[in-house]
């Protein structure tokens, strides 16, 4: 019990320390101000001035104006201007304490008791904390602030809303209230409008556990209050005027921009299978355990455990039909699903057998590896952090100037290399020269905004 608890400090600690080295950046600036739908919006090349978010109302306005003009995470994206206007520091702990109810959602949801939780906590520090970010930058999603509540954040509200029916599909009965009745409503709402991608594969699940519940006879009131608002809450999101109006504004100035089975097949090489091999990866578990049960009828355990995988799966299926698809972001979405199937899985496997347990020694050295690792990845947000900062104190000294021509950071260092070639994905290259990636180009939407939130009227990246 004292092992398992000191990993779950460790593993918290360290998200807490990349969230703390993680600055704002990209559209952070961006969502820092009110949207401007009538005149564009915050996210596109050469808008004009835009008023800085200060209070609730201003983000209400601001969410109302975005759900018209660009996209329907209007829930994701109130969360990320509230926590851009009262500081990040705010964000670095709530972040933290939701990174901990997720472990502890992935325990609930798999029945695994916190003091037998050690392989969880393990497969949740592989899978995305090595595995995905290695090869996706999926944590980049998960502690970058408007990415986080995009992605990070909507899983979360995924979870929780499907963990009293799998609860009471585990238990084969179901209570019921008026206040349950009604507290699933704000749940399904924030499941479904979360984001797109996540709200379909939690209508998926939920929809195999009602069919459960229904066969066995306790489907109860609340049951069904909570999948009417999630489908609403998806719809809202899905349907949203401004997720049309931002295709076609794309399309304006990206003709190519259209939906084809040259899109398709592009979706499919670039982003299905990029998420598909990552998926793969993650359900290792799940595969040895039904290659090992075989696959004659399935109990209730099994049939969870295959539901979340194949929710897992749908995620990238369901973007293939996107005219956007970052395997990255959609990763995030992706692996909580497998990670749940896996470790339900390993907990199944341990019962067909004798306990599975790998020498002390062996645990030792993967612990090790875990720490040197972590160390690396703690010490290059460190040194990168330190060199936004230097950029963002020349910024904030010469903001006075007509156009601010911002000099790179320093070289990094063969030893920096090394780390970052180690962590493959895991930082984007691209923000390694300068901060909040900045562009060449002064009217670049990011530029604008970083201007105006550091009160300089141009910054470009120099040579």
């Amino acid at each position: 019990m004292i092992r398992v608890k000191m990993y779950f400090l460790l593993l918290t600690a360290y998200f807490l320390l990349r969230n703390i080295l993680m600055p704002l950046s990209d559209d952070d600036y961006a969502y820092a101000f009110i949207w401007d739908g009538e005149h564009g919006g915050n996210l596109i090349n050469g808008i004009g001035e835009r008023q800085r978010v200060e209070s609730v109302t201003d983000i209400f306005e601001s969410q109302y104006s975005h759900w018209h003009t660009w996209g329907g995470r209007v829930i994701a994206h109130f969360f990320a201007q509230l926590f851009i206007w009262i500081g990040k520091t705010y964000f670095d702990v709530v972040n933290t304490i939701l990174f901990a109810a997720f472990i502890i959602l992935v325990l609930k949801l798999t029945d695994t008791p916190f003091k037998k939780s050690e392989f969880a906590m393990f497969w949740i520090f592989i899978i995305i904390f090595f595995v995905g970010a290695k090869f996706s930058a999926s944590v980049i999603w998960m502690t970058w602030l408007t990415g986080t509540c995009s992605y990070f954040w909507s899983t979360i509200f995924q979870l929780t809303f499907l963990l009293p029916y799998v609860n009471a599909l585990r238990l084969n009965k179901a209570d019921d209230s008026t206040t349950k009745f009604l507290l699933m409503i704000p749940l399904g709402i924030f499941a479904g409008c979360s984001n797109e991608a996540g709200s379909l594969a939690t209508i998926f699940l939920t929809t195999i556990l009602i069919f459960l519940s229904s066969r066995k006879k306790f489907v109860k009131r609340w049951i069904i209050s909570g999948y009417a608002a999630l489908i609403l809450g998806s719809m809202l999101c899905i349907l949203a005027p401004g997720n049309f109006a931002q295709t076609e504004f794309i399309r304006s100035v990206n003709p190519a921009f259209n939906f084809s089975a040259e899109l398709l097949k592009n979706n499919f090489a670039t982003g299905f299978l990029p998420v598909f091999y990552l998926d793969v990866v993650a359900l290792i578990p799940t595969i040895i355990y039904f290659l090992k049960r075989g696959f004659g009828k399935l109990n209730t355990s099994d049939i969870l455990i295959v539901s979340f995988a194949a929710a897992g799966l749908i995620v990238p299926l369901s973007m293939i039909f996107s005219p956007k698809f970052d395997f990255s972001r959609v990763a995030v979405i992706s692996l909580p699903f497998m990670i749940i199937s896996s470790v339900a899985a390993y907990n199944e496997l341990q019962k067909l057998s004798r306990k599975i347990s790998l020498p002390p020694v062996i645990r030792t050295g993967i612990l090790i590896a875990c720490c040197l690792y972590s160390a690396s990845v703690i010490y290059s947000y460190k040194m990168l952090g330190g060199a936004w900062e230097a950029q963002i104190n020349y910024v904030v000294e010469h903001k006075n100037e007509e156009t601010i021509n911002l000099p790179p950071m320093p070289p990094l260092t063969s030893t920096q290399k090394f780390l970052l070639n180690i962590q493959g994905a895991d930082y984007p290259a691209s923000h390694t020269k300068y901060f909040g990636g900045l562009t060449p180009d002064k009217n670049n939407y990011i530029n604008i905004m970083i201007s105006q939130y550091y009160g300089a009227k141009f910054i470009v990246a120099g040579d």
